[in-house]
């Protein structure tokens, strides 16, 4: 499987080269992370305030069960994209919920 990622050079704080990888989401995978998403929440390792340490963990060795040869691990990866997922999410509650003109109509 290709890891759709690429490279560029960025500059540190401190004013030093460093080099950045970036990677680049298939929907398959993303798809199979959020099966395994479901599947944790539906073995209860979900709880009120998160999931339990360890998750990442179980998340990881899930996506290399499915699919084979990937280069996806819990950190970065996995966690980048919850964020990713978050921060979306949270902007469109947002949206939704201002009475901003973006709704639904029944």
């Amino acid at each position: 499987m290709e890891s759709g990622g690429s490279s560029s050079l960025g500059l540190s704080k401190k004013g030093k080269k460093t080099e950045r990888n970036r990677r680049a989401w298939t929907p398959a995978e993303e798809k199979v992370l959020i099966g395994l998403m479901k599947e944790l929440v539906a073995n209860r390792w979900k709880t009120k305030n998160g999931f339990k340490p360890g998750y990442l963990l179980k998340l990881e060795a899930g996506m290399m069960k499915s699919l084979l040869g990937t280069d996806i691990r819990a950190s970065p990866h996995i966690t980048s994209r919850i964020t990713i997922w978050k921060r979306f999410h949270g902007s469109l509650q947002t949206m939704l919920n201002n009475n901003s003109g973006i709704g639904f109509n029944a």
